[in-house]
């Protein structure tokens, strides 16, 4: 890859650019990423209400090794947990520890889908939901064909937002005194037309919750998820996403940057550990419900990780990473021939359930965003994917 390449905050490719803004938190260990076989560290606590197997060997075990033994891009992992039926049934640590904060990259639009679900199952928000209406604030802004996009359509990438997949012009939106006044100049197609992955739409999902629950993001997660899941979060850094900040945001431990409005980013860059993500996805796999309480209604975990883009959406038919459809910001596919649906982040971050295997399977990566490299790609998270569950129900 081209040595002068930098990723935007979201984790995506850009040209070299002097004015480099805000990106990424620092692994702080420089040396070289041991293999599995070699990896000496203690399986760190479950996550709440389950419990360790002591058995051993174990298929799962097994199928790692004999990934990470045939794929050097694996070097990139820091952890993986798998849970099977409410148990841990694997939980390791590369060069990093249960304890170390990463950034979960676009993982955090599946936390803020969530909590719009909540906001809806409250009564603040409605699928159909306007941007006119949701936004009144820039509403007199608005072309009509901005105005109209639906809550329904940002949430499954239909609105018409540019398309970010492949990179953007970050420095302009980096440069810009207010985020949400530049996205609502930059919608390419008419809403409800075409499915095209947009950082843009997802963030302003922030300023909606915000508006619409009459508090920040951060303290409505606190009350709603992160709390009821035992997510630490205090104490939380909030640095704006510029390079004067850098630093606060690489000591912290809890993070979610903000932007110049103080809106938290709405579609990368929360901080969390992989026992975190594991929660959320062992809360998606349990339909919402947490230790006996149902935090998340059952009928937005199935709504939500369900196929929605319907015909908007068009399957990759290239390499392992083919989506069969896109739920409300969670990607729905099969693995190993079973439905499941995932949350994924750039560089090998991923929340991967499986319902029908009981399964919950997290991967934590390294990313240094100051060089924008190395990055594991889709594919090599899917075949791993597929071979641990594969190798937990075979």
């Amino acid at each position: 890859m081209d040595a002068a390449a930098q990723r935007d905050p979201f984790g995506r490719r850009r040209a070299a650019n002097p004015r480099r803004h805000f990106l990424v938190m620092v692994v702080l260990a420089a040396v070289a990423l041991p293999s599995a076989a070699c990896d000496q560290r203690p399986p760190a606590a479950p996550v709440p209400g389950t419990r360790s197997s002591t058995s051993a060997p174990d298929p799962v075990a097994a199928a790692v090794a004999a990934d990470f033994n045939a794929h050097t891009t694996d070097d990139q992992i820091r952890a993986i947990i798998v849970t099977t039926s409410g148990r841990t049934r694997f939980e390791r640590y590369y060069g990093s520890s249960a304890e170390e904060y990463r950034s979960a990259f676009s993982v955090t639009k599946s936390v803020v889908s969530t909590l719009v679900g909540l906001a809806i199952s409250e009564g603040e928000l409605r699928l159909d939901d306007r941007l006119s209406k949701m936004l009144p604030r820039y509403a007199a802004e608005m072309s009509p064909r901005v105005a109209a996009v639906t809550l329904r359509q940002l949430l499954t990438m239909t609105a018409g937002f540019t398309d970010t997949s492949s990179g953007f012009g970050s420095s302009e939106l980096l440069n810009s005194p207010d985020w949400v006044r530049f996205i609502i100049r930059h919608q390419d197609d008419a809403p409800g037309k075409l499915f095209a992955y947009s950082d843009y739409g997802a963030h302003l999902l922030s300023p909606i919750l915000e508006q619409a629950t009459g508090q920040p993001v951060l303290s409505y997660a606190r009350s709603h998820l992160f709390d009821p899941l035992g997510i630490p979060t205090r104490p939380a850094a909030q640095p704006l996403i510029d390079d004067a900040h850098l630093g606060q945001y690489e000591r912290a431990g809890f993070a979610w940057p903000v932007d110049p409005q103080g809106h938290a980013l709405g579609a990368a860059h929360l901080k969390i550990r992989p026992q975190d993500m594991t929660r959320l996805g062992q809360l998606f796999l349990q339909g919402g419900q947490w230790q006996g309480r149902q935090v998340v209604p059952a009928a937005w975990v199935r709504q939500a990780t369900s196929a929605q883009a319907g015909a908007a959406f068009q399957p990759s038919t290239d390499g392992r990473f083919a989506p069969t459809n896109y739920g409300y910001l969670w990607w729905v596919t099969t693995v190993d021939g079973t439905p499941s649906y995932f949350a994924w982040g750039l560089g090998g971050q991923l929340v991967q359930v499986v319902p029908d295997r009981n399964l919950v399977m997290v991967v934590s990566s390294y990313v240094d965003l100051r060089t924008g490299e190395p990055v594991l790609g889709q594919d090599d998270l899917e075949r791993l994917a597929h071979a641990v569950v594969h190798a937990a129900n075979p």
